[in-house]
């Protein structure tokens, strides 16, 4: 879910001074990072960080000599509207003085759009629903000029269906029409940036309905720009196509 990378500590840092921590490990609704130290940890601290760089919090906690091993954390506060994406550096001193860290990246944005109109169990993109894209395409332009050289980005294409025809049907109908919003953008100057695609059919509705019912706010795409894979429940599962 989140991508997490090491920094760099002393040359001289204890071989026994290990951080261990997954992405299962930081709960970014509760703004809270669990870890282990291989060694007594003394203290730590937590800088968090807007995408842009802005500094938006520090702050630290010391712990009571808990033996090596143990499940520690830290935690930071509500931070609005800037904290809603963030990378977060976090720094664990041991009892001797040794340090060691990580960074967590946690971006994802959602790019607001007026859906395709395809045809019924069609997916090519006609001439008069391509206006549909343009916005979009110059919002996602200009998000990875703004985020593509800060952090690992990615752009997936969700394509979902309303519940009428058969399911599996539905499923590889949405993918194939997220597979044509993915090649409009990416021959109409979308560079920079991986781009992945998933077919949800009526597996994952924004509205449920009976089956066979037709409804417009099921059949919809989803265009996100993340740091990490997003976890959406439903068939199909996300495939690279650039």
């Amino acid at each position: 879910m989140l991508l997490l990378a090491a920094l760099a500590a002393p040359a001289a840092a204890n071989p026994r001074l290990k951080l261990t921590l997954s992405e299962n490990d930081v709960d970014v609704q509760n703004r809270t990072i669990h870890f282990t130290l291989g060694t007594v940890a003394a203290s730590a601290e937590v800088q968090v960080f807007s995408p842009e760089g802005e500094l938006l919090h520090v702050g630290d906690r010391e712990y009571d000599a808990p033996a090596p091993g143990t499940r520690l954390s830290i935690s930071w506060p509500d931070l609005g509207e800037k904290g809603e994406n963030f990378r977060l550096e976090l720094k664990v001193t041991d009892a001797k003085g040794y340090w060691i860290g990580s960074q967590v990246i946690y971006f994802y944005l959602e790019i607001p759009h007026e859906d395709v109109a395809f045809a019924t169990a069609k997916w090519d993109i006609s001439k008069k629903e391509e206006p549909k894209l343009v916005q979009p395409l110059a919002l996602l332009k200009e998000a990875v000029r703004k985020y593509a050289k800060l952090m690992d980005v990615k752009l997936y294409v969700a394509g979902h269906t309303d519940t009428v025809g058969k399911s599996r049907d539905n499923q590889v109908l949405s993918e194939k029409r997220a597979q044509s919003i993915a090649n409009y953008f990416s021959t109409h100057g979308l560079s920079g940036i991986p781009i992945f695609v998933r077919g949800f059919g009526e597996g994952a509705p924004a509205v449920k309905t009976p089956d066979n019912t037709p409804e417009p706010r099921n059949r919809r795409a989803q265009y996100i720009i993340s740091s990490f894979t997003p976890s959406v429940a439903g068939p199909g599962s996300w495939r690279r196509v650039r």
